[in-house]
């Protein structure tokens, strides 16, 4: 897409995804009158909740990554009232399609704690997808936030200006007063391969002991396992009526999960009768075993004649332990802050993780302001 024009902000958030864009959602909620950009390397916003679409059909409209979203029960509070507002403007509805789960043995009763979900409590679906949530928060956080696609931020630097951020390129990007990244790939060891630096970036920005509690997270985040993800798009071929006898998602019980190295199959039929099918995998070339599918002969047969749309490498990856504690999501000195589905809480490694995280930290923010303003912060 070419360079990007410097901008200065007052904030620059690198993501925009679902921790990202409700932060954002969350500050303008809050009252916080900053200036705001989002970076994000992909075409629009949503990260591993986005929906992937085809050049040759208008309708397809694939959900690739988290299907639905799903919150503890009696959960409540600013992520509630989010939930709520996005409700309110159609983004998001209840969720009542079938879900089943398929042990070594055939269906097994659903266990939410150990099949992929989150949470026990309520259950929505993005309308009419997953990738209009990120971009309904966008809306909410309003216009002054000047939204940069196609761009990954791979440099960055700390100075007495704030933060200067710089594409793959070389290119200046922004300049911003504060900085939040949602993702920790700039943080985590994981960017020295796959962006092919010698070194993690953020180190690099900050010297040692400039900020204690940001030496505190890197060392945090550096021990953190990340669990690489593949999803593998297929169209199938149905009679609607066969479709309609099929479950939404096919969730695996952990001992099934372990031998087929997959975790669930989601149905997700389209505006003109097509229908795509998404298969979360644990490896990359793990074909669909048939006989998983047997309870649904039709399923099984449209699987097995299906078109092969390729495969989703989820670079960010999914965390598997050592969650940055919460004490550690601010570093107020150089006032950067992190959230996502890596910081500790109920939800960790789930979507719900990622916008509690998010809306956890626009209080943050909005206290390191109110403190700058009065002179008593950094």
């Amino acid at each position: 897409d070419g360079p990007v024009t410097s901008c200065d902000c007052d904030l620059a958030v690198v993501g925009a995804g679902l921790a990202g864009t409700t932060l954002l959602a969350s500050l303008r909620l809050a009252g916080w009158q900053g200036s705001a950009m989002v970076l994000e390397v992909g075409r629009g916003p949503g990260g591993r909740a986005s929906t992937r679409l085809r050049r040759d059909n208008p309708h397809w409209r694939l959900d690739h990554g988290a299907p639905v979203l799903h919150l503890p029960s009696g959960a409540g509070g600013a992520l509630a009232d989010l939930l709520q507002r996005l409700e309110a403007m159609g983004a998001i509805s209840a969720d009542t399609s079938e879900s089943v789960c398929v042990g070594l043995d055939g269906l097994q009763p659903l266990d939410t704690s150990s099949a992929g979900f989150d949470a026990d409590g309520p259950c929505w679906r993005g309308r009419p997808t997953m990738g209009s949530v990120a971009a309904a928060l966008l809306d909410l956080a309003g216009d002054s936030v000047i939204r940069r696609f196609g761009v990954r931020v791979q440099t960055l630097q700390a100075s007495e200006r704030g933060w200067d951020l710089h594409d793959q390129h070389g290119q200046a990007v922004v300049n911003a007063r504060m900085l939040v990244l949602s993702g920790n790939m700039l943080a985590h060891p994981r960017s020295l391969a796959m962006l092919g630096l010698a070194n993690r970036p953020l180190r690099e920005a900050c010297a040692v002991g400039l900020d204690p509690v940001l030496d505190q997270a890197l060392d945090r985040i550096a021990s953190m396992r990340m669990a690489p993800r593949w999803n593998r798009m297929l169209a199938l071929s149905a009679e609607p009526a066969e479709v309609a006898s099929w479950p939404r998602q096919i969730v695996l019980s952990a001992a099934a999960s372990q031998q087929w190295q997959l975790e669930r199959l989601v149905v997700q039929p389209m505006a003109d009768d097509s229908v795509g099918l998404v298969v979360h995998g644990l490896t990359e070339s793990v074909p669909v075993p048939l006989d998983l599918l047997s309870p649904w002969p039709s399923l099984a047969a449209a699987v097995a004649s299906a078109d092969d749309l390729g495969v989703m490498r989820w670079g960010a990856a999914r965390p598997l332990d050592h969650p940055l504690p919460v004490d550690l999501q601010w570093c107020p000195k150089v006032a950067l802050g992190f959230c996502g589905d890596w910081i500790d809480g109920p939800g960790f490694g789930r979507a719900h993780g990622a916008m509690a995280s998010a809306v956890a930290l626009a209080d943050r923010i909005v206290e390191h302001d109110a403190l700058v303003a009065s002179g008593a912060g950094a």
